[in-house]
């Protein structure tokens, strides 16, 4: 048995009772670190975050008229707008009251074989009917975005200018006018 000695050297007698006194009061001292130590991590964890997809069905672009300049003069310049009827038009079928994005690239030349001929694609315009009256131009040349209507249908239309030289050779020139439309 050991005996703690106080300051005069003398034993205090209790010196049991006073390890086990400070060995309890350790020992509850570490038992409410390691609870709070489990609590603390506990609350550390996340809160799980849910995952959600929307599908949209399948656009459809259909052509459903040609850009057509008809007879042209050598050495005139000719015009289709875009509201004209001989606009090129398209319909797209899509999700219902979405927007969508069009996408056109127009050829710098038609061509016959070997000749070609200027053509310079004017911005097209769209519409929520099938009517080219009352039709809103899309942001660019090159296209933009529009919405969809309630039956998820769009319809739009581009024209274009053909300008041949004096001595432009005759014949049946074409090209053509890629268009994409995606959900941005």
């Amino acid at each position: 048995m050991y005996h703690e000695r106080n300051k005069n050297g003398a034993s205090s007698g209790f010196y049991w009772l006073e390890t086990l006194i400070h060995k309890e009061c350790t020992m509850k001292y570490l038992f409410i670190v390691a609870i709070l130590m489990f609590t603390v991590s506990a609350l550390s964890f996340g809160q799980p975050a849910s995952v959600t997809a929307t599908v949209n069905s399948v656009i459809t672009v259909t052509n459903t008229h040609d850009l057509v300049f008809g007879n042209v003069t050598k050495g005139t310049a000719k015009t289709v707008l875009s509201t004209d009827a001989n606009a090129a038009a398209f319909s797209v079928a899509a999700e219902a009251n979405t927007l969508t994005t069009l996408t056109v690239v127009f050829p710098g030349n038609l061509s016959d074989g070997a000749n070609t001929l200027p053509f310079t694609g004017l911005t097209p315009v769209y519409n929520t009917t099938n009517s080219q009256s009352g039709t809103t131009v899309y942001g660019a040349l090159t296209g933009g975005n529009a919405t969809t209507n309630g039956s998820g249908n769009l319809y739009f239309w581009m024209g274009g200018v053909v300008n041949p030289a004096v001595g432009q050779v005759s014949g049946n020139y074409t090209g053509t006018i890629n268009v994409t439309v995606a959900y941005p």
